[in-house]
């Protein structure tokens, strides 16, 4: 049995190297809080009364190797007793807002003073930023696709302080009648610290970074940030405005992002691919300056994840 603080915050990134790591940090919990929205025939999988690949089905996954692996996890779990619940209420709020407008409702029919509403609005926000982004990335103005980045980080952080302020409150409504419980969340959450400390109080909160003893013994680091990330990070926690400091993140976060593998799996010799990928990635766009972003960038804006990266070798050497 789990004998630290009744809530153990796991922060994860969902690929399957990490899945090993969950299970182990889940086992002796009382309560399991994903995060994710509510899906259908999730209690008859967690039962074994729906097949696992059927259930993924019903559902489009973003990361379904991960998920798969995750499934038969909660499943041992759920046999051993733990509750097992989806919790993201923000993530429950789109869906039905989504199928609000499937049902040939538009935004003017959904009600001003609710819930819905807010959600409707700083997702419209986001998804503007977003659009805009996608935009300037199409032209060769690399001054106004920093600036792009940059308003849509400002943009994702909001989106993220909303949606895990719902989150931690619905946890709180939640938590003192299961005992010790873990709660999921992605990397990017970080808040979520500070917001469930403020609800539980000092000592009640254990923080964990799933892979950080391979990140340690590997990197020496609790975990790997990417300077996107780190961009979000600092308009989310409140960071004093520093233009160059944020210019010069949104660079590496372009460059950052022409490098990185975007496949859930792919081929590789290390037992961690992602994380390894993603150090030799941050090693080389941690010592660029804008103007080495800029160049780079230009090189290989229209390249693959493959042929970008050997380039970016070849020039860091």
């Amino acid at each position: 049995m789990n004998t630290g603080p009744p809530l153990t915050l796991a922060f994860t990134v969902f690929r399957p190297e990490t899945a090993p790591f969950a299970a182990r940090s889940m086992a002796g919990h009382d309560l399991i809080a994903l995060e994710e929205p509510r899906t259908p025939g999730f209690e008859e999988m967690l039962a074994d009364e729906l097949p696992i690949d059927e259930y993924l089905m019903l559902t489009d996954f973003e990361f379904p190797e991960y998920a798969s692996t995750q499934c038969r996890t909660l499943q041992s779990l759920h046999s051993a007793g733990a509750t097992i619940l989806q919790i993201h209420p923000w993530m429950d709020e789109l869906v039905g807002i989504h199928e609000f407008f499937a049902a040939g409702n538009g935004p003017a029919d959904i009600p001003k003073n609710g819930q819905p509403w807010l959600v409707y609005e700083r997702e419209r926000e986001w998804s503007a930023k977003l659009l805009a982004f996608y935009t300037a990335a199409g032209k060769k103005d690399f001054d106004g696709i920093l600036s792009a980045v940059n308003d849509f980080a400002m943009a994702d952080a909001a989106k993220i302080g909303d949606m895990d302020r719902h989150r931690a409150a619905a946890l709180k409504d939640i938590l003192p009648a299961h005992g010790t419980a873990y709660v999921e969340c992605g990397a990017i959450h970080h808040d979520m610290v500070g917001l469930m400390l403020k609800a539980l109080g000092h000592g009640q909160v254990r923080v964990v970074h799933l892979m950080e003893e391979v990140c340690l013994a590997r990197y020496g680091r609790r975990r790997l940030i990417p300077p996107g990330d780190l961009l979000t990070f600092r308009h989310l926690l409140g960071a004093r405005r520093d233009h160059d400091h944020e210019a010069l993140l949104a660079a590496r976060a372009v460059v950052y992002n022409r490098l990185m593998e975007k496949e859930e799996t792919f081929d590789s010799a290390s037992p961690y691919p992602h994380m390894d990928a993603e150090a030799l990635v941050l090693q080389i766009v941690d010592s660029l300056d804008i103007e080495q972003c800029r160049t780079l960038f230009g090189r290989i804006r229209h390249m693959g994840v493959h042929e970008s990266l050997a380039l970016a070798l070849q020039n860091s050497h």
